[in-house]
């Protein structure tokens, strides 16, 4: 993908000041953290330094105590509880918090994921009759239900209570439930940005502080709220940041038998990330719920006995291996169309009823790497196209799905990913008015995506006069930016003018360099992810202008630097 690239604008300078003055640190650093919003030492303890004090009180939700009385009834007087959850990593992490800390106080709970393939997304018509065949009392949705009016009227009918645990936007009326949701109209929690589970842990902290007052108890579901704040993507800031950061703590303290498994399957060592969970625990349990069954997913994140660990882990292997598979022959089918498509289009629309509905929402972030626009992929069962979507900068799925509401059965979502479905024959309509949509946002905003360094780091500042064989000073200190995720991203920085002395392509796909800038004396290793188009630019002799950010690439106990390239583009300065 080719990138515009952009210099951010720079930080005020006196907030740079005061910031160096208080906290003692380089006005580099300083700059970083202005452009984060921490401006003072208060703001920067609590940025480097995430506790239990810095999250929201839960009772700011306006229906958070008719919540916790609904389901603090149902466990003293011995009522069934039936936790119903989305089958992504989301739903499905938030029903394994629920489950793990609630069936510590009550026999009576059960859970129940819909199948992807036979109820779709939502709460499902077979998740309501089960509900009301096994005499549920509580049904509480996790990650979904906040435009289930249909369902949860029948389930009030049958004298079921509901809460609803949701952070999806809500459709122009809400269901009859007590509802959370951060982003329902005239709500008064302070935080829109929780995942499905954080909107979980707030009714759980709101439980415990009402019975004993503390939420220690809580700490052994960390890790499984930050797998769902880096799965769903949610900004890692506010209270997000400090829920990743104590999850983070807590797995790389007592890694959970099943993550470690994965991890290891992953060839992921070292300290865990939030990158870890993204691009290694995530996919794997959401291909539970994409290929077999999220009821594996959840199993794998309850308290299960070491030797069932092994047999779940590798189901959710062998199911991995299979959606990835999958993934990339649909990806290249889908690619293979659209380059026979419009050229002046403005999104990327395909269908196809071969393509397996486990896999369309990771086709279309693929499909977006090549042909940067939103984009919706989707398959045909029974004259019925459903599927999902995903979106580029700052064009809101949402609000276009929203306005495209009449070609649609259902859909629902937000504004970076949407799930949708419509009848076949109004498929070519849609994607007409889809396209018109897209287009008019392309009329004020570059089609060409872009790439924003924070600032210009040469390897004389980066290493100082510090030995090129330590980690610098500089590495060190951007560790303890993390958890880095959206809101929250690693600095991206700029290097002008550097040359490769090494140079090669790994695997067909990425580009392995060891760059020098002269004079200084010191190189740096560098990783490019599907960037092996650019090995030219890393020819013997040729400057070259790297966007890059630092990592500590960590092997057999050994640590060192490593720059992570975003981009590369020819510099005009010949050797």
């Amino acid at each position: 993908m080719e990138y515009a690239w952009i210099e951010a604008d720079p930080a005020c300078p006196k907030k740079i000041t005061n910031l160096v003055k208080e906290v003692k640190i380089s006005p580099l650093v300083a700059q970083l953290l202005v452009k984060r919003g921490v401006e003072n030492y208060a703001q920067a303890e609590a940025f480097f330094r995430p506790k239990w004090e810095h999250v929201n009180d839960p009772f700011l939700f306006k229906n958070m105590r008719e919540a916790v009385r609904l389901m603090q009834g149902a466990i003293n007087e011995k009522k069934r509880i039936l936790l119903f959850g989305d089958y992504d990593v989301d739903g499905t992490s938030a029903v394994a918090i629920c489950y793990n800390v609630l069936s510590k106080h009550t026999k009576n709970i059960d859970y129940y994921i819909p199948d992807r393939y036979a109820e779709g997304y939502g709460i499902s018509e077979l998740g309501i009759n089960h509900a009301i065949a096994s005499k549920v009392d509580l049904f509480i949705s996790l990650d979904c239900g906040i435009r289930s009016i249909q369902w949860i009227d029948l389930l009030r009918t049958n004298g079921i209570e509901v809460i609803v645990c949701d952070h999806h936007e809500p459709g122009d009326h809400l269901p009859n439930a007590c509802i959370l949701d951060p982003k329902v109209s005239g709500e008064t929690y302070p935080f829109e940005g929780l995942s499905g589970a954080g909107v979980a842990m707030k009714l759980l902290e709101a439980f415990y502080l009402t019975i004993d007052g503390d939420r220690s108890h809580l700490l052994a579901q960390m890790d499984l709220l930050a797998l769902s704040i880096a799965a769903d993507i949610v900004p890692v800031v506010n209270e997000n940041r400090v829920y990743a950061f104590m999850g983070l703590k807590e797995m790389n303290h007592i890694t959970r038998p099943s993550f470690r498994k994965m991890l290891t399957r992953a060839k992921r060592n070292g300290q865990i990330l939030l990158s870890d969970l993204v691009f290694a625990l995530a996919p794997r349990i959401n291909a539970a719920g994409r290929i077999r069954t999220g009821r594996t997913a959840v199993a794998c994140m309850l308290d299960v006995p070491p030797e069932a660990v092994d047999v779940l882990v590798e189901a959710i292997e062998q199911d991995n291996a299979q959606r990835r598979a999958l993934d990339a022959s649909i990806t290249q089918q889908a690619i293979d169309r659209l380059e026979n498509e419009a050229k002046d289009r403005s999104s990327n629309i395909l269908y196809s009823e071969d393509w397996h509905k486990g896999v369309v929402g990771i086709v279309a972030s693929r499909v977006i790497e090549s042909f940067p626009f939103p984009t919706i992929i989707l398959t045909e069962k029974d004259g019925v196209l459903s599927g999902s979507a995903r979106t580029v900068g700052d064009f809101d799925l949402h609000q276009a799905l929203v306005k495209l509401d009449s070609y649609l059965l259902q859909y629902g979502g937000h504004q970076h990913a949407a799930g949708l479905s419509l009848k076949k024959e109004r498929f070519e309509a849609f994607k007409i008015a889809f396209n018109a949509l897209a287009r008019s946002y392309f009329d004020t905003h570059d089609k060409k995506p872009t790439i924003q360094m924070d600032a210009k780091l040469s390897l004389s500042e980066l290493f100082g006069n510090e030995s090129p064989l330590v980690i610098p000073k500089l590495v060190r200190l951007l560790e303890s930016f993390e958890p880095c995720g959206p809101g929250n991203m690693k600095p991206i920085f700029l290097m002008e003018e550097a040359y490769a002395i090494e140079s090669k392509v790994l695997k067909d796909l990425h580009l392995k360099i060891k760059a020098i800038q002269p004079p200084f004396h010191a190189s740096i290793e560098g990783i490019g992810f599907n960037l092996a188009s650019k090995e030219l630019l890393t020819s013997n002799g040729v400057a070259f202008d790297l966007a890059y950010t630092l990592e500590i690439n960590e092997f057999n106990g050994r640590r060192k630097i490593q720059a992570n390239i975003k981009a590369i583009r020819e510099n005009s300065v010949t050797m």
